[in-house]
C-alpha cells in the first residue's frame, strides 16, 4: 500500500495530466445541480445519469487503470472495476429508467439536498485551506470520493424513485474507506464529507425500507 507522500504524488500526477479537465467537469457538475433544482425534471434526470455514468466510468478507467499505476495490484484493478460497475449501472438505468434523478420542489428534503450539494462542491476549498496546491485538490467529477459523495446526494434526493442497487457499491466506498484508509493513512480530511453523506444516505435508505414494510 502507498504511503501518504506517494499517494498525494499520484493525485498530483493525475491532476497535472488531465488539466484543465477537472475544472470543466466540476463546472458541468455545478451547472447540472442548478438545472436539477430549477429545470425540467425528466430532461434533468436524463442528463444527470449521463453525467454520473461518464464520470464514474472515467474514474474507473482513467484514474485507476490508466493514470493510477502507482497503486499496487490488485487494489488498482479491484477499485477500478468498482467504479466501472457504478458507471455501467448508470448507463443501464438510462434505458431501464428505474431511477429518476430529481430534487424535491419544496420541503425540508429540498433544503437538505441543496445544503449537501453545496458541501460537496466545497471539496476543493477544504484542500486549499489545508495548504495544498491546485494539483493536489480533490475535484468532484474526476476523483472517486468527491464523485461518490455527489452521486449519493443525488440518489438520496431521488428516493423512492432511485435504484437501490446503485446505492450498494457507492456506500461500500463511502463509509469504510474514509475511516479505515483515506483519513488515517493519507490525511484526506475532505473525505469526512463523503463519510457523513454516506451515513445520511444509508440512514435514509433504511428508513425508506422500514416505511415500505409497514
Amino acid at each position: 500500500m502507498l504511503n501518504s507522500n506517494d499517494w498525494w504524488g499520484m493525485i498530483n500526477h493525475y491532476n497535472e495530466n488531465i488539466y484543465p479537465l477537472q475544472f470543466v467537469i466540476m463546472a458541468l457538475g455545478i451547472a447540472l445541480c442548478a438545472y436539477l433544482l430549477f429545470g425540467d425534471k425528466n430532461r434533468g434526470s436524463f442528463i444527470a445519469k449521463i453525467y454520473l455514468a461518464l464520470c464514474n466510468l472515467w474514474i474507473g478507467i482513467g484514474f485507476f487503470l490508466v493514470l493510477g499505476s502507482a497503486l499496487p495490484a490488485p487494489t488498482r484493478q479491484i477499485q477500478g472495476a468498482l467504479f466501472i460497475f457504478i458507471g455501467l449501472l448508470f448507463v443501464v438505468d438510462i434505458f431501464t429508467n428505474v431511477t429518476t434523478i430529481a430534487i424535491p420542489k419544496k420541503g425540508p428534503k429540498r433544503t437538505i439536498t441543496m445544503l449537501l450539494l453545496f458541501i460537496v462542491m466545497l471539496y476543493p476549498v477544504v484542500g486549499l485551506l489545508l495548504g495544498r496546491n491546485a494539483h493536489m485538490i480533490i475535484y468532484p467529477g474526476t476523483l472517486p470520493c468527491a464523485t461518490t459523495a455527489l452521486s449519493l446526494v443525488l440518489l438520496n434526493a431521488s428516493l423512492p424513485k432511485a435504484s437501490k442497487l446503485l446505492f450498494i457499491p457507492l456506500l461500500i466506498w463511502a463509509i469504510p474507506f474514509p475511516l479505515l484508509i483515506q483519513i488515517p493513512k493519507y490525511h484526506v480530511y475532505e473525505d469526512g464529507i463523503m463519510f457523513l453523506i454516506g451515513i445520511y444516505a444509508l440512514f435514509s435508505l433504511v428508513v425508506y425500507r422500514i416505511n415500505k414494510c409497514f
